[in-house]
């Protein structure tokens, strides 16, 4: 039996809220990826080489909702999720910044985004969402 390759990877995740309280959210698109396709989570990624994490995180969420971001604080909180592929295991760890919007629009300019939308804490908590964004709005 051959053994998969074990990657981790850090993430980070931008809880972004509007002047009314609303977080924003994008639906992933993973044709290739069902666990993840077409489910609800907050903005975010992979930190570039070079990066801090706080930068990653406003970058991210520009890139995949066209919203300008500024970060208020951590979340006091890490999660760990693990997706098993054909060839390969992900460990990722999840890192969640709390941010207010700062200006631009809903832009569907990302290839792994096909919806953006706000929601009331409430509505965000009913969806269908990738592992962990419940835990994080939980302790909001």
């Amino acid at each position: 039996m051959v053994e998969k390759e074990q990657k981790q990877i850090i993430i980070v995740k931008g809880l972004v809220t509007n002047d009314a309280g609303d977080i924003l959210l994008v639906r992933r698109k993973r044709e290739w990826h069902k666990e993840a396709h077409d489910k609800w989570e907050f903005p975010g990624g992979k930190i570039d080489f070079g990066e801090t994490p706080e930068e990653a995180v406003v970058r991210e969420i520009k890139e995949e909702s066209g919203y300008s971001a500024k970060v208020k604080g951590l979340l006091p909180k890490l999660l760990s999720t693990v997706w098993e592929f054909p060839d390969r295991k992900s460990q990722q760890i999840l890192i969640c910044y709390v941010c207010d919007i700062i200006g631009g629009e809903a832009s569907l300019g990302d290839h792994g985004v096909s919806e953006i939308k706000w929601f009331t804490k409430e509505e965000a908590l009913k969806l269908e969402c990738l592992p962990g964004i419940k835990e994080f709005l939980k302790l909001l």
